[in-house]
């Protein structure tokens, strides 16, 4: 079938081409592979103190800088966005794929000492937190200009949550590629041979082949085929003119629905992301006796709850696509119940439970995180659209943007509290259920559903919640 040619016709005005696939499929696998970089070091944090030193604030830094760069750099890159998704998908691409080759070749020169490695590793966290902006906002760009409404909630969810998968890549990478060491945990570089540092050493460039050679060809694929949009719009809504860039962030600003969904779905998304990120730090010291969590079962945990948490957002989101007008009570439903699920793993960390077996303290602590996330990861998507049916027509670029740099502000605030002298990690037992049971009072407002109503004419979505 020539591609050039819509497949579906079901507005005048309007139509549906295949590509999009490819389009969602593209970006979202860059996303996937954006987050994987992001959070390189935390599925081995204890294998990078011991070969290079490194302490968890920097390990922390590392992740930290995604956050940094997303509020640094968020103004020029929304604005490239806005003016061309194809120029803006090429420089992610592009600064994600030097990066990581950086990063590999002076790590591959056994000459080059291990402080210019970590420099080449903060140079990399810098251009991926770049990359970041743009796969955090761009999900509402791409779902409005290649998707009709009735899959736009989905392509949305799609979008962000593979973003998420890419915790779950570096877990599996990292226990399929770099070999543990919760043996020597206690050990010094004295104790342990040669050759197994050698070995160790070995699987990190492994480790950093695995990252690189994606992003150079994910960057070729952008620069082949990735127009910013159709010849012919999707839908009435994806044809209409927005306000400018910053007419757009003004009016957001005034916006006082806006800020309570920005706000509000930020708090339970970055801290949950960013703990799941850091997760190896606290549950280790989670122990039935002399038994311990180890961090190549951890590293096992961030995979599931990735994958499951995927599968549950885009699930989620179908049901939404079908039943309008519930954004809202969703978001709350989803948020309330993480919250009371997230507060039975808090008091397992604590050891309000207790456990005879550590298989049994395994299967509980997988179930609640599983479940736990999977419901606040569902909730993201769902939030972008809701912002942007309360603030149509500012451009999908500005909303997704302004909802995002919330979420990373979220996150900074969360792994920047590593470095306040002497907090410890305790605290890390509470924060996940009271994030989501705060943000509950900010979806207290009436919503009008701006889009959906010019989209389908025949129905009033104005004040349905």
């Amino acid at each position: 079938m020539d591609e050039r040619v819509p497949i579906l016709q079901n507005r005048q005005g309007t139509n549906v081409y295949k590509r999009r696939w490819y389009i969602l499929g593209l970006f979202s696998f860059v996303a996937i592979l954006q987050d994987t970089v992001w959070n390189t070091w935390g599925p081995i944090d204890h294998t990078a103190k011991f070969l290079y030193g490194w302490s968890d604030e920097l390990i922390a830094l590392f992740a930290n800088y995604g956050s940094i760069m997303y509020i640094v750099a968020f103004i020029p890159v929304v604005y490239l966005l806005e003016r061309s998704l194809r120029a803006a998908m090429l420089m992610t691409t592009g600064f994600m794929a030097l990066g990581t080759i950086l990063r590999c070749g002076f790590l591959q020169d056994p000459n080059i000492s291990d402080d210019v490695f970590t420099v080449s590793c903060h140079i990399c966290a810098v251009l991926n937190g770049i990359s970041n902006i743009v796969v955090g906002s761009a999900p509402l760009v791409i779902s409005s200009v290649w998707f009709p409404p009735e899959e736009r909630v989905t392509a949305t969810s799609i979008a962000q949550v593979f973003n998420g998968l890419g915790t779950g890549m570096s877990f599996l990478l990292a226990s399929q590629i770099v070999r543990p060491i919760d043996k020597y945990q206690n050990a010094t570089s004295h104790d342990i041979p040669s050759e197994e540092i050698a070995g160790i050493k070995t699987d990190i460039q492994w480790y950093m082949y695995a990252q690189s050679i994606p992003a150079g060809v994910f960057f070729l694929f952008s620069v082949f085929y990735f127009p910013s949009r159709p010849k012919i719009p999707p839908s009435i809504s994806s044809g209409e003119s927005r306000l400018d860039f910053f007419s757009g962030f003004k009016q957001v600003f005034k916006n006082k629905v806006a800020w309570a969904i920005a706000i509000g779905s930020s708090i339970p998304q970055g801290i949950v992301i960013a703990w799941t990120a850091m997760m190896v730090i606290n549950l280790t010291q989670v122990c039935v006796g002399k038994h311990c969590l180890t961090q190549h079962w951890v590293n096992y945990l961030g995979i599931y709850s990735t994958v499951v948490g995927t599968a549950a957002a885009i699930f989620v989101a179908r049901i939404v696509d079908f039943v309008k007008g519930y954004l809202k009570l969703t978001i709350v439903i989803l948020l309330g119940l993480a919250g009371v699920v997230f507060t039975f793993l808090s008091l397992i960390s604590l050891g309000v439970f207790h456990f005879h077996h550590l298989v049994n303290v395994q299967i509980s602590v997988l179930m609640l995180l599983l479940t736990g996330s999977s419901l606040v990861v569902a909730s993201m998507p769902l939030s972008m659209e809701l912002a942007m049916e309360a603030c149509y027509p500012v451009a999908e670029c500005v909303v997704g943007g302004w909802i995002s740099i919330w979420f990373n502000i979220s996150s900074v605030v969360f792994l920047s509290l590593f470095n306040i002298p002497g907090i410890g990690t305790h605290w890390l037992d509470y924060v996940l259920p009271i994030s989501c049971f705060i943000s509950l009072p900010f979806f207290a407002f009436r919503v009008q559903y701006k889009r959906m109503a010019i989209d389908d004419r025949t129905a009033d979505y104005q004040q349905i919640e």
